[in-house]
């Protein structure tokens, strides 16, 4: 396997009440990611999640291909707190390897509830 490392949680949790307070604007940073934010954390994980395909992909090239989808939580302190990672029909292996590369992403701070974010990649 090529990732090591802790390895987020699949289960997402309930979406977190939402009481924004908007008199406060300005006060604590951002409420949330933007989807430039996800990709600017995400896209440079792109290598890794490739080296999780390739080696999860048998002699024969059976492995996943297609579109994989990961869904995740991320808190406001910038890391993320869980990812559920779906389609391009990779093994058990292979999800639990993006899941610790997702584990590694850094986003930017924010004030608020945590995010809920989709990003996905193509394999080829």
């Amino acid at each position: 396997m090529t990732e090591t490392g802790p390895v987020l949680p699949e289960d997402l949790g309930p979406p977190p009440s939402q009481e924004l307070d908007m008199t406060q604007a300005g006060a604590g940073g951002p409420m949330g990611l933007e989807p430039s934010q996800i990709r600017r954390a995400m896209d440079p994980l792109l290598p890794r999640m490739s080296a999780c395909a390739e080696a999860t992909t048998d002699e024969s090239g059976r492995g996943p291909r297609g579109r994989v989808g990961v869904r995740l939580r991320v808190h406001g302190d910038g890391r993320p707190v869980a990812a559920r990672v779906s389609g391009g029909g990779g093994t058990a292996e292979f999800v639990m390897c993006v899941r610790r590369v997702v584990a590694s992403a850094r986003f930017d701070r924010f004030a608020g509830p945590d995010v809920f974010a989709t990003w996905g990649f193509d394999v080829d």
